[in-house]
């Protein structure tokens, strides 16, 4: 029988010590809140982003850092038949604070940083050229969460997170993410 909680026994899945750190995959959907009169008269959803995540530990305290890129999930034909399609990357200083640290780990944190988010419309195409309706912006972004997360080996952790997007240029809405971070987790 495999328990989740540990013990003093073989299942202690924790690295130990009083430093140390991870880095890893970062995979998030988030509720971008950008409407279709500010996308060209197209609704495109959520973003589905992939990334990195790496932290330094000391004591219940992670300091590191994140990023992330991806693209709408609802690209297509606008109303005026043109395709419309963008994306969102960021990146920034992440902190976190452990509430409850053994294998199973409760996790407050957040990423505070900037970014880019880019919606095209084309126009037309003339044999190898695009004609586009662009809209970049730069943004600013923080994004709180709550994590849960358990180690399944000695080094390794892999985690769900819940939190909300806060940003500049119209953005903001809840996020999804999962992580698995492969280091020395103290």
């Amino acid at each position: 029988m495999l328990t989740l909680l540990p013990g003093e026994g073989a299942f202690a899945q924790r690295f130990g010590g009083d430093y140390g750190g991870a880095a890893g995959f970062w995979l998030l959907y988030l509720d971008t809140g950008v409407e279709p009169e500010e996308s060209f008269g197209r609704d495109l959803g959520n973003v589905v982003a992939m990334g990195g995540r790496l932290f330094f530990q000391t004591g219940r305290v992670r300091l590191g850092g994140a990023f992330f890129g991806g693209s709408f999930a609802n690209e297509g034909l606008n109303s005026d038949g043109f395709q419309v399609k963008g994306g969102l990357s960021a990146g920034g200083f992440t902190a976190e604070y452990l509430i409850h640290q053994q294998n199973l780990e409760v996790v407050v944190g957040g990423l505070a940083g900037g970014g880019t988010l880019n919606i095209e419309e084309q126009l037309a195409v003339s044999g190898d050229i695009e004609t586009l309706r662009r809209r970049r912006e730069s943004v600013f972004l923080a994004y709180p969460w709550a994590r849960i997360a358990y180690n399944p080996a000695p080094f390794v952790n892999a985690g769900l997170e819940l939190g909300y997007l806060i940003g500049t240029q119209g953005i903001g809405g809840f996020g999804v993410g999962l992580d698995i971070l492969v280091g020395l987790i103290p």
